[in-house]
C-alpha cells in the first residue's frame, strides 16, 4: 500500500514527464479528469470539477475527440437538440418551473459529453475505473473517519464528502466506485501486492455505503452487479431495457409497499425505518402531470413541502418536469444506448455501462427527480459510463492505450 506522500511525489513525477512529451493534450486531459474525479469526491463545491469539465471540453474541440464523437453519435446529438428545442418551448408556453439554468444544465452536459470523448482518447478503460474506484475508496474512508471522530451519535447517517454531501447522492458516489472495482476484477484481478488495497478499498466502500443508511442505493447496487454480469455474456438490447424498466420497478414498488413493509419489520420510525412519505409524494406528481402533460412544469418547479420539495423519482420527474414526449424521448435515448453497449467489444467497460445504467435506474426509483439537473454525482453512475461506451475509440485503444498515470507499473496491475 503506498503512502499518500509516495502517491504525491508519483503525481508529480507524472505531470513533469507528460508535460515534456508531445502528447500535451492527453496530458492535460488525463490531469483535468484526475481533478475531476477527485474534487467530485472530496470537495463539496462545484467550481473546481465544473472548471475541469469545461477545460476537457474545449481540449475536445482541439484534438478533435468531440467532432468525431458528434459524428460517431449523431442519435444523441439529435436527442440533445430535440431536448433543448422542447426546453426552450416549455420555456415559453410551458409550466411554471422553467428559468434560464435550464439551459445552462443541458449546456454543461453536452460540454461533459465532450469531456469524456477527450478522456477516451488520454486514457484506457482500466485507467480510467481505477481513477474512479480508489478515488472513491479513498473518500469513503475519509468520510467514515470524519464521522466516527465528530459525530454525536455513532449510528447516525454518514455524510460523505464531495458532491455527495448529502447521504442519498453520497451512497451513487460510493455505489459507482464499488461499479469500478467490480468491472476491474471481471476484466483481470490485481497481481497479489496491489490486491490487499483493493480489498481495503472494497470494504471500506461497502461499510460507508451501508453507514449512509440509503436503502434505494443499497438495494439497486444489490439488484444490479449480478444482472449486468448476467447481461454482459448473454444480454441483447431487449433484455437490458427489461432488466432497467424492471429494477426501476422493483425499487419504486418498494416505495409505494413501504407502509405495509414498515408495518411488519419495524417498530419504530428511527435509522432504517425512517418515513420516506415517497406515496404521497407521487400522489403530488400525478396531479401536476395531470396539470401539464405535454410540456411539464418546467425543472425548478419545487412543491412547497419543507420536509420534501420534488418528485423524488427520475422517470416521474421527468415526465413531471418535460412532459410526457420528453420521457419517451429519454426512453428512446436509452434504447440507442442499449444497443451500442451490448454491441461493446471491451469487456469491462460493457460490464461497467451494463451494471451503472441499472443502478442508475434502481436509483430513479426513489431518487434522483431530474437526470438532466446540474452536476451533481449523477455524472459520474449515470452520464460518464453512457458518454464512454458511445466515444468513438476502438475498444483496444481504450485498454491497452492512454497516458501512464502515477506509478505506471503499479497502476497498470490494478
Amino acid at each position: 500500500m503506498f503512502s499518500i506522500s509516495s502517491r504525491l511525489t508519483y503525481a508529480a513525477l507524472w505531470l513533469r514527464k507528460q508535460h515534456a512529451g508531445q502528447d500535451w493534450l492527453n496530458s492535460v486531459s488525463a490531469a483535468a479528469f484526475l481533478v475531476f474525479v477527485v474534487a467530485s469526491f472530496f470537495i463539496p463545491g462545484h467550481a473546481l470539477p465544473v472548471g475541469a469539465i469545461v477545460l476537457m471540453a474545449i481540449l475536445a474541440l482541439f484534438s478533435g475527440a468531440g467532432a468525431a464523437a458528434f459524428t460517431h453519435s449523431a442519435w444523441l446529438v439529435l436527442f440533445g437538440v430535440f431536448f433543448s428545442a422542447w426546453v426552450a418551448l416549455g420555456g415559453l408556453i410551458g409550466g411554471p418551473g422553467y428559468n434560464i439554468s435550464d439551459f445552462f444544465n443541458l449546456v454543461l452536459l453536452g460540454a461533459f459529453f465532450l469531456s469524456v470523448a477527450q478522456v477516451s482518447r488520454a486514457l484506457s478503460t482500466r485507467q480510467i475505473l481505477s481513477v474512479i474506484a480508489i478515488a472513491g475508496g479513498a473518500s469513503a474512508c475519509a468520510a467514515l473517519l470524519l464521522h466516527i471522530v465528530s459525530a454525536d451519535d455513532l449510528f447516525d447517517r454518514l455524510f460523505p464528502l464531495g458532491r455527495g454531501r448529502n447521504p442519498i447522492p453520497g451512497a451513487g458516489g460510493f455505489a459507482v466506485a464499488l461499479i469500478a472495482f467490480a468491472a476491474l476484477w471481471l476484466d483481470r484481478p490485481p497481481v497479489r501486492r496491489v490486491a490487499s488495497l483493493h480489498l481495503f478499498l472494497i470494504v471500506t466502500l461497502l461499510l460507508g455505503l451501508a453507514w449512509t443508511q440509503s436503502r434505494a442505493p443499497i438495494i439497486a447496487l444489490a439488484l444490479a452487479l449480478p444482472l449486468a454480469l448476467w447481461l454482459s455474456r448473454r444480454g441483447g438490447t431487449a433484455a437490458v431495457l427489461l432488466a432497467c424498466g424492471g429494477i426501476w420497478i422493483a425499487i419504486t414498488g418498494l416505495g409505494m409497499l413501504e407502509p405495509m413493509i414498515k408495518a411488519i419489520i419495524c417498530d419504530s420510525d428511527a435509522d432504517w425505518c425512517r418515513p420516506s412519505f415517497r406515496s404521497e409524494i407521487w400522489g403530488w406528481v400525478r396531479e401536476q402531470i395531470v396539470l401539464h402533460p405535454m410540456l411539464g412544469t418546467g425543472p425548478s418547479f419545487r412543491f412547497q413541502k419543507t420536509w420534501m420539495s420534488h418528485p423524488h423519482n427520475g422517470l416521474f420527474g421527468t415526465a413531471m418536469y418535460y412532459g410526457l414526449m420528453a420521457l419517451l424521448a429519454f426512453w428512446a435515448m436509452i434504447g440507442f444506448y442499449a444497443r451500442q453497449l451490448t454491441r461493446q467489444e471491451d469487456r469491462s467497460l460493457r460490464f461497467f455501462g451494463l451494471a451503472s445504467i441499472l443502478f442508475s435506474f434502481g436509483y430513479m426509483g426513489t431518487d434522483l427527480s431530474n437526470p438532466f439537473a446540474f452536476f451533481n454525482m449523477h455524472y459520474l453512475f449515470l452520464w460518464l459510463p453512457l458518454f464512454l461506451v458511445l466515444t468513438p475509440s476502438q475498444a483496444t485503444t481504450r485498454r491497452e492505450g492512454g497516458v501512464p498515470l502515477p506509478g505506471t507499473g503499479e497502476l497498470r496491475q490494478i
